[in-house]
């Protein structure tokens, strides 16, 4: 850790200090951006100074709270223990509100996304509104209704909305497919393997011994094909 700060600057330098101690890093940074301040006596805004005691604090809180959890669990309180992380991650969302975490890092250009051949939600992230299960439809997609979850803005913040959104989607998609599934058949290999005339019954020793049987084989044509699919990290393909 410190042969990496001599090859780097103060700015670059931190954040590697908030690996010192995860449960406080407010603590790691306040030291390191101290240190040039009391070596070159550069004066800070009085704000920056309250607002940095507002940090220090609450992360303080937030640490004592990822100890309080725990304890309680350890004496047999286990529902305080979820309650307590609650809080915390309010905490935490203050953190991220404040320091803009997310938003505006890792951009990546749609001309980049695009040149890097990336796919999914990084793709979509960047401006680009390419999903296989809308542009190649494959089993019943084309069926449902839902929309392509995209961003223009490039960075982590947008790749973060664009899975939030995805997962919501998701569950758009099977709440129309819970409803909507159509009977009849479907392929059931065990099935196949019964004789009927033993008229066995299901789960009896004959089931059990002929389910186990292998399965009927086909062969197939001799030609070359590409299958791709959208999964969640982008397009997943088989040839």
């Amino acid at each position: 850790m410190e042969k990496i700060a001599e090859n780097g600057t103060i700015i670059q330098y931190l954040p590697y200090v908030t690996r010192w101690d995860y449960l406080a890093t407010m603590f790691t940074e306040a030291i390191t951006v101290n240190a040039p301040k009391f070596l070159e006596n550069i004066q800070i805004p009085q704000r920056a100074s309250y607002i940095r005691v507002i940090m220090l604090e609450l992360s303080r809180i937030a640490s004592h709270l990822l100890w309080l959890g725990p304890f309680m669990a350890d004496i047999g309180a286990q529902t305080p223990f979820f309650y307590i992380f609650r809080e915390r991650e309010l905490i935490y969302d203050l953190f991220e509100a404040a320091t803009e975490r997310v938003e505006g890092v890792g951009f990546i250009s749609r001309e980049e996304a695009v040149n890097w051949g990336l796919s999914g939600p990084m793709l979509r992230a960047s401006g680009i509104q390419l999903d296989l299960r809308k542009v190649d439809p494959y089993e019943s997609y084309n069926q449902f209704d839902w929309k392509v979850q995209w961003q223009k803005e490039g960075d982590s913040l947008a790749r973060y909305l664009v899975r939030v959104g995805e997962m919501r989607e998701s569950i758009k998609i099977i709440q129309q497919a819970v409803e909507k599934i159509p009977g009849g058949p479907y392929e059931n290999l065990e099935v196949r393997c019964f004789k009927k005339e033993k008229n066995s019954e299901w789960n009896d020793f004959e089931y059990k011994f002929l389910g186990k049987k292998p399965s009927p084989n086909f062969e197939l044509s001799r030609q070359e094909l590409y299958v791709r699919v959208e999964a969640p990290k982008g397009e997943l393909g088989f040839i």
